[in-house]
């Protein structure tokens, strides 16, 4: 069922539409490819607003373990406190790779 963008809750059962998801975790790297700190973080809000504009439950970003691991790391600790992310964590034992939460399975 297609509906408006505008629409916030479905039409059919009243569920907020943006907590929606369908488990997909879209992926990112953003530290592999002489990126700046400025450019990488500018991938970063590009996929979230992507992520966030589709069903996707989550993001996987690789961040390498450098300069721009640790700018994420702040950036991503500013959305989560304002409430724009609901979580972040470094995938397993993999520092360089993030698995930032969206939405609720």
């Amino acid at each position: 069922m297609q509906m408006p963008a505008a629409v916030q809750r479905c039409l059919k059962c009243d569920a907020v539409l943006n907590l929606q998801t369908d488990g997909s975790v879209m992926h990112v790297d953003i530290a592999h490819h002489h990126e700046t700190i400025r450019v990488a973080l500018a991938a970063l809000e590009g996929v979230l607003a992507q992520a966030r504009s589709s069903y996707a439950r989550g993001v996987r970003v690789v961040v390498g373990r450098g300069l721009i691991r640790e700018e994420v790391l702040r950036q991503l600790s500013w959305l989560q406190h304002n409430g724009e992310i609901l979580g972040f964590e470094h995938e397993g034992g993999n520092t360089g790779a993030i698995m930032i939460t969206l939405r609720r399975w």
